[in-house]
């Protein structure tokens, strides 16, 4: 079966879908707490905990990667699916956490670090320093 390597949009749809369950699954506290400081930080962790779940049930292919069909190259320690797990959330947080007005942190995340490393090394920042961790589209 032949395949390839994802490209910038193919990450950027997994992070899309992973957020949008994320969210989905966060909605309760939400409404409970608006969106407020309490709200975010229960969202980072909820991402958090999506990514762990997925690290320790389906050989670390979250939500995203299932529908989109994209595996790992390969089967990656769990130290290092662990360590990709939280860098991935640290990333995660700049959706909801900024400085000077909304989204700048997640505009310098995606724009100036994430697609150079993806156009450079094939992978994102995070997977770069989980091991070179990358996937493939069947």
């Amino acid at each position: 079966m032949e395949t390839k390597n994802t490209n910038a949009l193919e990450k950027l749809a997994v992070s899309i879908l992973n957020t949008f369950f994320v969210i989905l699954v966060s909605f309760p506290f939400y409404f409970a707490y608006g969106f407020t400081i309490k709200y975010r930080i229960i969202l980072v962790i909820i991402f958090l905990f999506y990514n762990l779940l997925f690290v320790f049930t389906t050989k670390n292919r979250c939500l995203g990667m299932i529908i989109l069909n994209i595996y790992w190259r390969e089967e990656y320690p769990l130290k290092n699916q662990v360590i990709y797990a939280l860098l991935y959330t640290l990333s995660f947080s700049t959706l909801v956490i900024w400085i000077f007005f909304p989204f700048d942190l997640l505009l310098v995340n995606l724009v100036l670090i994430q697609l150079p490393f993806v156009l450079k090394t094939g992978t994102t920042l995070h997977g770069y320093l989980s091991g070179k961790m990358s996937g493939f589209k069947q």
